[in-house]
């Protein structure tokens, strides 16, 4: 199925409500994973990434939550379409730049995305609209659990979840949510309160995470 079949209209997009809506326009909890007996992307050649590719794909398409999901390799992707997915926040700019041997699986609700030999072997994700971290918690959850039976995960009884990069070993989760906060810009009190979250050990960022700008008074 051709990505503009599959995808929700923008108006539709944007009518997804949910507690808080108006301040907290979505919750997202990401889940990094690595596959044992693989090098991680970074270090695979193209033939392995390939094989991690086509061996997993059909076990994440398998799950019943995943029935008449989108799933393509990013070499079948045009620009525009990686562009549309990079603005809807279903994969990362690094994603977008991947080709052959990297994918993504999107199921039908768009909430629950999966990239596929990003900077890790799996970068899972689920994104509910307004304040819903605890339900998007238990949700990849569940699924996360799932997904560890049917494959070898690389974990290190003294490290936890191996990642590509240190800062994620461990849990490897991240979790944020998207504020719109446009009066506390315009009243110059954002840059206090940036402070004080960054002293309470959370980070601030930009509307497509770390390295970007606030765009639009848009804060994760």
């Amino acid at each position: 199925m051709k990505l503009d079949k599959f995808l929700t209209s923008v108006a539709d997009s944007c009518k997804k409500q949910g507690p808080n809506h108006t301040i907290v326009l979505s919750s997202r909890v990401r889940l990094a994973r690595n596959l044992k007996g693989y090098a991680f992307p970074g270090w695979a050649k193209k033939q392995e990434r390939i094989r991690l590719f086509e061996n997993v794909r059909p076990v994440i398409e398998g799950f019943s939550r995943m029935n008449s999901c989108f799933s393509d390799s990013m070499d079948n992707l045009s620009h525009l379409e990686k562009q549309i997915l990079v603005e809807r926040h279903l994969i990362s700019r690094e994603h977008a730049a991947k080709n052959s041997g990297s994918g993504l699986i999107l199921s039908k609700d768009e909430m629950f995305s999966v990239m596929i030999n990003e900077e890790d072997h799996l970068r899972m994700q689920i994104i509910q609209p307004g304040l819903q971290v605890k339900d998007a918690w238990q949700n990849i959850d569940e699924i996360d659990s799932l997904l560890e039976e049917k494959l070898p995960y690389a974990f290190s009884r003294n490290y936890g979840y191996l990642t590509a990069c240190p800062t994620n070993v461990g849990t490897a989760v991240r979790v944020s949510a998207m504020l719109h906060l446009p009066g506390l810009v315009l009243s110059d009190q954002i840059n206090q309160v940036v402070q004080a979250v960054n002293k309470l050990g959370m980070a601030v960022r930009g509307l497509y995470g770390e390295g970007t700008d606030a765009l639009g008074n848009l804060f994760q």
